[in-house]
């Protein structure tokens, strides 16, 4: 008996061992499946691989495949990039923006500025200062207020500036070189110029304010749709002139005299007198100064005596 109480010790132990380890595996397992990601569904999503502008054909280079967990992608994604070469943008994508059967022109329309406008609807080119107009601010897809000031004709002493297109939307924003001047050598200089998409009847407003006045565009807030009319102004009410000085009187002229008057100095003194009143002069001095000559004074107050015309 005392020789097998060994081996049971043995035996119990190799049990427990194995049951030690068994239930270790059986952790471990647990752990390992725990840590690892559910695999989800995914859906492949055709995206932009760079930035591309409105009108632009696509080719294969132009576009992407990523995965996207299944129900969590854009209604109206395309999943195919191989049957999207040659259709042509309504708008600009930028790089990683899906893109959407919404933003492609009908099939068949060749690339460029025309596969862009909608129907009903008019692009037209116009130029506008860089500095005033919202200078580098201005992108395509953007909306924009057109401010037109007129310095011609009855405008001319008067400026005047109006708002006469409401939230246009801008299709293009570019630069081209223009020549400026006459002769063998003109000048040439960069001007920005700005693609609207305007209706016919704003086509013609657009063209008359582009002639006859200097164009200048607003920006618009994005989700801003409401349309604001406004009179205008002029330059006499934005800036009244200065008020003009009030007109001197001009002096009351003294009344006339119906007779003859003389005037007499004495020293410091001067007083006048008619030949009807007071003291008369003496025969002599009506003589001098009757010649233009001065009087000689009165004896004992030193005098002068001038002859005063009628007036």
């Amino acid at each position: 008996m005392r020789g097998k109480t060994p081996l049971l010790f043995l035996a119990l132990a190799l049990v427990f061992a194995a049951a030690a380890a068994w239930g270790a595996h059986r952790w471990l397992a647990a752990q390992a499946l725990a840590s690892t990601p559910v695999q989800t569904p995914t859906v492949p999503v055709v995206v932009a691989a760079t930035d591309l502008p409105a009108g632009e054909p696509l080719d294969a280079g132009d576009l992407a495949v990523q995965r996207w967990p299944l129900g969590s992608q854009p209604v109206g994604h395309l999943s195919q990039p191989e049957a999207l070469k040659g259709r042509v943008l309504r708008g600009p994508l930028v790089k990683g923006e899906v893109v959407l059967a919404a933003k492609l022109a009908p099939e068949g329309l060749a690339g460029g500025l025309s596969a862009v406008v909608p129907a009903g609807y008019r692009a037209m080119t116009v130029r506008v200062d860089e500095v005033i107009g919202v200078g580098g601010f201005v992108q395509p897809g953007d909306r924009v207020d057109v401010l037109v000031t007129v310095e011609k004709g009855p405008f001319r002493e008067n400026p005047a500036s109006r708002q006469v297109l409401h939230n246009v939307p801008v299709l293009t924003v570019g630069e081209k070189i223009q020549e400026e001047g006459e002769g063998a050598k003109p000048k040439r200089r960069k001007v920005t110029v700005v693609t609207l998409q305007v209706l016919p009847a704003d086509g013609e407003r657009l063209a008359l304010a582009a002639s006859e006045g200097k164009v200048i565009l607003t920006l618009r807030n994005q989700a801003d749709q409401e349309r604001q009319d406004t009179k205008g102004v002029v330059l006499s009410a934005l800036v009244p002139p200065p008020v003009a000085p009030a007109p001197v009187a001009p002096a009351a002229a003294a009344p006339a005299s119906a007779e003859p008057s003389i005037e007499i100095i004495k020293g410091v003194n001067r007083s006048q007198q008619t030949l009807g009143q007071g003291r008369k002069p003496t025969e002599t001095a009506l003589a001098r100064v009757e010649t233009g000559q001065a009087a000689e004074p009165e004896k004992g107050s030193p005098c002068a005596v001038k002859w005063a015309q009628p007036r």
